[in-house]
């Protein structure tokens, strides 16, 4: 008897230190019977979930986990949940005690207790976890947008001269269109070329206002189909005046396929531009300025983008660091055009390199995934 009762003191002394260990564990831990019951709780689930203590134990697990519900119920075929895994789908909702639901990590792993099968349950709250993701996000949207801002600058005489081409055709043809109703108000064959033309004027305007909207809008990614050689095409439009004032000669060689890529329009465009920019400036003292933008696919799965160009080509010291933050060579730069760059192309789950040419000049390359 007394052997059995230091037998039974022992159990109680290791349960209590299981109980302890299990307390001291940082991740909320459920153990949840075959019928969905909870019946152990550690202080961490307490804490995660708002109950007291004692008020966890009876508790049914679809109540603190609803999209747990039906997965701990007995079946007749092997549950998912026969291996630890994490429960399927994006982000299982945690509901605390006021109601208020929370994204969290769900992992569960089946235990044989007594002969009944029970699931031990792991709950990481990802409340701060996804407060920092999005802080992270907003904060690397503003230094996009304020590249961008930057970018436009740089480029406001071409867009600039862009936009007056079409408003100074818009004047004259009206102003043509005038003198002929002075003259003669019934040429109207004359008067509705005149019309059309204003029309198609108005157009172009418009496009090249719609683009410059684009460029400085602060929004959120906006992912969505998109042709790549269009993309270089309106790019090219954007900054073809700027490219002209700098004594840029530029060739397209755009053989990609008609297949599309996943991303945003305006930050793919706004990498180009400053891939573009960047060449123009590394050429401003070569007696040769070709700038050459080329696309082809050199695989099933991507689309390559090469901006080339005939300046004197990058230090090989810097290659490897020529897409980290503040690395410059600009006497006024910020050295954080390329870095942007890169951190918008990773996003696009794309990839940047950079190196030089063998007969001059640097080349940087874009790969981005081809859309399935």
């Amino acid at each position: 008897m007394v052997a059995l009762q230091h037998r039974d003191g022992d159990r109680s002394h290791a349960e209590e230190q299981l109980r302890a260990l299990l307390d001291a564990v940082p991740t909320a831990l459920l153990l949840v019977d075959p019928e969905g019951t909870i019946r152990y709780a550690n202080d961490r689930a307490a804490s995660v979930f708002g109950y007291p203590r004692d008020d966890m134990d009876g508790r049914a697990v679809a109540q603190l986990l609803p999209d747990l519900g039906g997965v701990v119920r007995p079946r007749s075929a092997p549950s998912w949940a026969d291996q630890t895994q994490p429960l399927p789908g994006h982000d299982p909702q945690g509901r605390r005690r006021g109601g208020e639901h929370f994204p969290a990590e769900v992992m569960v792993n089946r235990v044989d207790l007594d002969g009944r099968m029970h699931r031990v349950v792991s709950v990481n709250d990802l409340t701060e976890k996804r407060n920092a993701e999005q802080e992270i996000a907003f904060e690397r949207e503003s230094m996009a947008h304020m590249s961008r801002v930057t970018l436009v600058g740089e480029i406001s005489g071409s867009l600039a001269h862009e936009l007056n081409q079409p408003l100074a055709a818009i004047l004259s043809n009206a102003q043509a269109a005038l003198r002929i109703l002075r003259r003669d108000p019934g040429e109207i064959a004359d008067i509705r070329e005149i019309l059309e033309d204003i029309v198609e004027n108005d157009q172009r305007a418009g496009e090249v206002i719609r683009r410059l909207r684009s460029l400085l809008r602060r929004e959120c990614r906006s992912f969505g189909p998109l042709v790549v050689d269009e993309m270089v095409h309106d790019s090219i439009r954007i900054i073809r005046n700027d490219l002209i004032n700098r004594g840029v000669e530029y060739r397209l060689d755009l053989r990609a396929p008609i297949s599309r890529v996943h991303g945003d329009t305006v930050q793919l465009q706004q990498v180009l531009l400053n891939l573009i920019l960047n060449a123009c400036d590394a050429m401003a003292d070569s007696p040769q300025r070709v700038l050459t933008v080329c696309t082809h696919a050199p695989s099933a799965e991507v689309i390559r983008v090469e901006v080339r160009d005939t300046g004197p080509g990058i230090d090989p010291h810097r290659l490897d660091t020529i897409f980290a933050p503040f690395q410059t060579t600009k006497p006024n730069g910020l050295g954080m055009g390329l870095a942007i760059c890169r951190t918008l192309l990773r996003a696009h789950g794309a990839r940047i390199e950079a190196d030089n040419l063998p007969g001059g000049g640097a080349v940087f390359c874009i790969d981005l995934p081809i859309l399935e």
